[in-house]
């Protein structure tokens, strides 16, 4: 594990993004640990999240030239993160995203900022992939609206759970795209570092709850 996983880790755990406990999912089950990706509302919290996904997006083998953020969550996170490139890797690097409803008036369309155009590699950014459906069609919808070619799609925490087929949704969207996908960090890095660490005068997962997070995929881990 890098150090800049390790150190994202415990800053989920300081912005309250990352809790353990008993929370029940979309899907039903009942998970004892949970990422909340709307806990993150402070311009400090916005700055340190584009470089961790910065971060993140240059270990994708296609370096890309555009950062695309699905509406709405993923807004924040392709400027955060292209801030992120210039401000810390010294690389300019436009961004884009996309409107929920198309503008009939200004300048019109469905997106916003930087247009793809050919040449362009598009890695789009976004929290979490629960069944890749909406993934698949912003990918989609990207290709078949411009001439950028869509490479890389990097996530904040890969939960390593069965879909409902059976096998794990980021693995599945990467076969069924031809897109590379990554995320930041996965379950068993938190599994990794953080267990009986103190952050913030607290140890936010104590040994027994990594044992219930480990049983917990015992059941559901692909």
């Amino acid at each position: 594990m890098h150090d800049y996983q390790r150190e994202f880790i415990d800053f989920l755990v300081r912005s309250g993004a990352l809790r353990f406990g008993a929370f029940t999912l979309k899907s039903g089950r009942t998970s004892p640990y949970f990422f909340n990706s709307g806990e993150f509302s402070r311009g400090e919290q916005i700055e340190r999240l584009g470089y961790y996904y910065a971060s993140g997006i240059r270990e994708l083998e296609i370096q890309p030239t555009v950062i695309f953020g699905p509406a709405y969550k993923g807004i924040p996170l392709c400027i955060s993160a292209a801030i992120a490139f210039n401000h810390h890797f010294d690389q300019d690097v436009a961004y884009s995203f996309d409107r929920k409803e198309e503008k009939a008036h200004g300048e019109g369309g469905w997106m916003v900022g930087h247009v793809p155009e050919e040449g362009d590699r598009i890695v789009l950014v976004d929290d979490v992939i629960t069944d890749g459906a909406t993934k698949i069609e912003a990918i989609e919808s990207l290709r078949s609206a411009t001439k950028g070619e869509v490479t890389g799609l990097v996530i904040a925490v890969d939960r390593k759970e069965k879909n409902a087929e059976g096998g794990n949704s980021v693995e599945a969207l990467a076969e069924k795209t031809g897109v590379e996908v990554r995320s930041i960090i996965t379950v068993y890095d938190i599994l990794e570092h953080l267990p009986g660490r103190e952050i913030g005068g607290d140890v936010p997962l104590t040994n027994d709850e990594a044992k219930k997070i480990e049983d917990y995929l015992g059941d559901y881990a692909v």
